[in-house]
């Protein structure tokens, strides 16, 4: 086993966190990188044996003393925003440019379940699902492909479970604390589902074996589900009765959801995640279904049926 360190990048997040559980879970060392070494998740990180550093992508100082002597990094950016449309970009571009210079063997970039076929997607050509979005992640990954990596790997991960509890659940489904989950998704739209833990064990394994996925676009999903079924399986964990329904669009953005998260919902009905289970199984990894990952996370979705 290589003694050099993975540098994990967002590791207070979901994705990040996830990834260095996973290698700490393989005795392989993890440099995790933080803004913060004093907060509560980054001394959750220090607890399972990573080295914490601080790093920034605004800051290559720090960004560079953070990567010294790793062997590996696992990648994952913030996505643009109408604010900061390039912020993606930049900060990939600031990581792989950081990686370069420290000899970095092998770098796994988190992107997005079909960034490859995005120009195929049906109204792609009429501007209707966020081109910058979409161009942002292929612009990403086209750094990590060109960056001359000894090894490189691509995942793609589809809708994150974790986007059902809190702190996400908040924004992205309000009423679901009142037992409602209020989506412009039809009812028989199936969406593409993974947990957080899957994303990390497939960095893991790619990261284990630098060769076999050498070029890799990995794409990720653990279940398959209406958001029906979502709300019958929170549900039944909870002990409670969940609903699905179906608003339009102009009804959610009035009730406070983001109208750039409104269209995604959209997109679901026509395009969708192309990512499936058995994409994971076909590499030799299990993924966890829904009613699975609820096991462990059913605390963190928040229930007050009389709010």
């Amino acid at each position: 086993m290589n003694d050099a360190p993975t540098l994990v990048t967002g590791a207070t997040g979901a994705q990040g966190g996830a990834v260095a559980r996973a290698l700490r879970a393989q005795g392989r060392p993890v440099r995790a990188m933080v803004r913060d070494r004093t907060s509560a998740s980054a001394t959750a990180l220090a607890d399972i044996g990573c080295d914490v550093a601080e790093g920034s992508y605004e800051d290559q100082t720090l960004l560079d003393r953070a990567i010294a002597g790793c062997g590996a990094v696992f990648s994952v950016q913030l996505a643009p925003s109408p604010a900061d449309p390039d912020r993606e970009r930049r900060q990939a571009g600031a990581l792989v440019a950081a990686a370069r210079r420290a000899g970095v063997a092998q770098f796994v970039h988190s992107s997005v379940s079909n960034t490859g076929d995005f120009e195929t997607m049906a109204g792609w050509a009429e501007g209707r699902w966020e081109p910058n979005y979409w161009r942002s992640k292929a612009d990403a990954e086209a750094l990590v492909r060109e960056a001359g990596f000894a090894s490189h790997t691509l995942l793609r991960p589809a809708f994150m479970m974790e986007n059902f509890a809190e702190p996400k659940a908040g924004s992205m489904f309000p009423d679901l604390q009142q037992g409602r989950i209020l989506t412009a998704t039809e009812p028989d739209t199936r969406i593409a589902l993974v947990a957080a833990d899957d994303i990390g064990a497939a960095a893991a394994l790619a990261i284990a074996e630098p060769a076999r996925f050498n070029g890799a676009a990995i794409e990720l999903a653990g279940d398959h589900l209406t958001l029906g079924e979502v709300a019958a399986a929170i549900g039944a964990a909870r002990g409670v009765p969940i609903i699905a329904e179906t608003r339009g669009y102009d009804e959610l953005v009035l009730r406070g959801q983001h109208d750039g998260w409104v269209r995604t919902q959209l997109w679901l009905n026509v395009v969708g995640y192309p990512a499936r289970p058995a994409q994971m199984e076909a590499i030799g990894l299990h993924p966890i279904s829904f009613a699975e990952w609820l096991h462990g996370h059913c605390d963190a979705i928040l229930i007050d049926r009389a709010g």
